[in-house]
């Protein structure tokens, strides 16, 4: 495997260095689109070398190796593509799942590109089904043939900054964790290509951005070079060092970059919404875009006070005695503890656990079936809810319009006139509280921020776990740790787990909520609940979307046995791997240890 990196990492430095030398006569903007002509022709060539290898019989370490080549051709295209053609990005990258893309639910997309191919290659070499692998490679090689052959739809402009931030992102986030190559774990030789790209990039961009940021721009060539040398002398998947890899190369690497692109104007594509402010590392308290899901550009502190006053109020429920906080309670990180709530009726239970509030806000998806997308709509929701709070907020403004108080505090907070208490003022106001709930400074956050005293050696691993081994960081996506996907994190991803009805693992049965299909009717649907954050997990017991878990050990347990399937359960459509991840007793232990450090309730308070 050493002497194929090495001959990988020639053909991948020979790639970047043609795509600049000799042409500083030329402009940035040609040299790029040249290396985008020139890393394209290279990428069709390698799909050709594997659909021919696949066509001659070749056995699986050719087949392999050839697949290998052509991934990491992919690589070197990668800034360019996830940024420049996002919507043709998916057919080479996308996941070897049934999925929907949530900005556009009724986008079925099928399994396609390397992550479908890989299925065939891995675990094993399945030649049985070569018309099928074939077909595949095929698809691949005629979107490759359009993009590549039409150059002139690439129009860098004055994003290239933006791009390659994101790559950085996209690269802490997804390519280390294993999320490209879930079975071939070629993540890292991946990575050391991806890295790659943005250094050929870099050189094509010498003469403009070095001599508006000198200093910066030498940092991040070095930090680049050793970042790639760290990978090429720790190529073990389940042994290579996360935790140290983000603070010695990765953190430091995109706060260099921010100082490149900031001098180059901070140029960014307004439809690359994007959660996390691209101004340096994700790991910053300043890098979260709380405002991004508000669709007002106003933090208004006197609606934030009006809606935290409102959500402890129990007269916003029909029989006056049950509030926000009865089932969302600060102390439990605003769950309540059981594993279903009580109707209002006091002795009913409500189908599903209670979900967590902190960094609600941040999410575009919002209840476990992502049926909602406004935290107002979800506020009026459960108002009207006959099982919650068995009311409306029109209800509600008949009991609090007469309280000087309230008056006083909608006067104060939105028009000033004495006809501000509305249902959508109230619906506001409570949403710009939850708003305020932002979990963002736990002990993982100061330690990956530099507190070197904030984590012991245990749980480090434990994070190190969870971003390779353990395959969690590849659903519980860094830095929120929910399915909110980088490098944009714009919208939610769901997932199949299988999750049973009793914690039995003997005779386990599935649960029957149907999950998401009911608000969206795609088969593949059927059981998948949206991911939620493992922020404040330690508070928030019991676990999954129906409370069967009581233990965080427990939850591992069924993550490490595989899931729904692994348990032996009938679920075609799961998305998690059925295969068990061999976690020791000790690695458990370590996982939850990490899991711990997340905890963060500071701005409750």
């Amino acid at each position: 495997m050493r002497s194929t990196c090495c001959i990988v990492i020639l053909i991948v430095g020979c790639i970047g260095f043609a795509a600049f030398v000799g042409q500083r006569t030329s402009s940035p903007g040609e040299r790029i689109i040249d290396y985008y002509k020139k890393s394209f022709r290279h990428l069709q060539q390698t799909l050709s070398m594997l659909r021919t290898a696949v066509e001659a019989g070749g056995d699986s370490t050719v087949v392999r190796e050839d697949f290998l080549q052509a991934r990491l051709a992919y690589k070197q295209l990668e800034p360019i593509l996830e940024y420049y053609f996002e919507g043709d990005a998916k057919y080479f990258n996308g996941l070897a799942v049934d999925f929907v893309e949530e900005e556009d639910p009724a986008a079925h997309q099928e399994p396609q590109g390397f992550q479908m191919i890989e299925t065939f290659l891995y675990p094993v070499y399945n030649a049985g089904k070569k018309s099928d692998l074939l077909a595949y490679i095929k698809k691949l090689e005629i979107v490759a043939n359009g993009l590549g052959n039409n150059y002139t739809l690439f129009v860098p402009g004055e994003y290239v900054p933006d791009a390659i931030m994101e790559e950085l992102y996209r690269v802490l986030a997804l390519g280390i964790t294993g999320f490209d190559s879930p079975l071939a774990k070629l993540s890292l030789i991946e990575t050391h290509s991806a890295l790659g790209s943005i250094t050929s990039i870099m050189e094509l961009y010498r003469e403009e951005w070095q001599p508006r940021q000198a200093p910066a721009y030498a940092a991040a060539m070095q930090l680049l070079q050793q970042a790639r040398r760290y990978v090429e002398t720790h190529p073990d998947f389940y042994t290579f060092n996360r935790m140290a890899f983000m603070l010695s190369f990765l953190n430091p690497l995109c706060e260099t970059f921010a100082r490149i692109k900031a001098a180059t104007g901070n140029k960014e594509n307004q439809l690359h919404y994007c959660l996390i402010k691209k101004r340096g590392s994700v790991f910053k308290r300043t890098s979260l875009d709380i405002n991004r899901y508000q669709y007002d550009d106003n933090m208004s502190k006197d609606r934030a006070a009006l809606g935290k006053k409102l959500f402890y109020e129990p007269l916003l429920s029909a029989n006056g005695k049950r509030s926000c906080a009865s089932c969302h309670q600060p102390g439990k990180a605003f769950t309540d503890g059981v594993p279903k709530a009580l109707q209002i009726d006091g002795h009913s239970t409500l189908p599903r656990n209670t979900p967590v509030l902190w960094n609600a806000s941040l999410q575009m998806n919002l209840f476990y079936d992502s049926r909602h997308v406004l935290l107002q709509d979800v506020v009026l929701e459960v108002l009207a809810n006959e099982k919650e709070m068995n009311s409306s907020a029109a209800e509600a403004i008949k009991k609090i319009q007469h309280s000087v108080k309230y008056q006083q505090l909608f006067r104060q907070a939105y028009d000033g006139t004495a006809n501000s208490i509305t249902e959508k003022n109230i619906a506001d106001a409570l949403a710009m509280y939850l708003r305020t709930l932002i979990s963002y400074n736990s002990r993982f956050d100061k330690y990956i921020r530099g507190e070197e005293d904030k984590m012991n050696a245990d749980e480090i691993k434990g994070f190190n776990l969870f971003m390779g081994k353990a395959g969690c960081g590849t659903c519980h996506y860094a830095p929120l740790f929910n399915g909110s996907k980088p490098p944009t994190y714009y919208y939610q991803e769901s997932e199949v787990l299988g999750v049973p009805a009793r914690p039995d693992t003997v005779h386990p049965q599935l649960d029957e909520d149907p999950g998401r299909i009911i608000s969206l009717k795609k088969d593949f649907l059927a059981h998948a609940f949206k991911t939620p954050t493992l922020r404040n997990i330690a508070l928030t017991a019991p676990y999954m979307h129906n409370g069967v878990y009581k233990t965080l050990e427990e939850v591992i347990d069924f993550y490490n046995r595989g899931g729904g399937r692994g348990l032996g359960l009938p679920v075609p459509n799961q998305t998690l791997p059925a295969e068990k991840l061999q976690l020791t007793a000790k690695e458990k232990w370590q996982l939850k240890a990490f899991l711990l450090t997340l905890t963060d309730t500071s701005a409750a308070h």
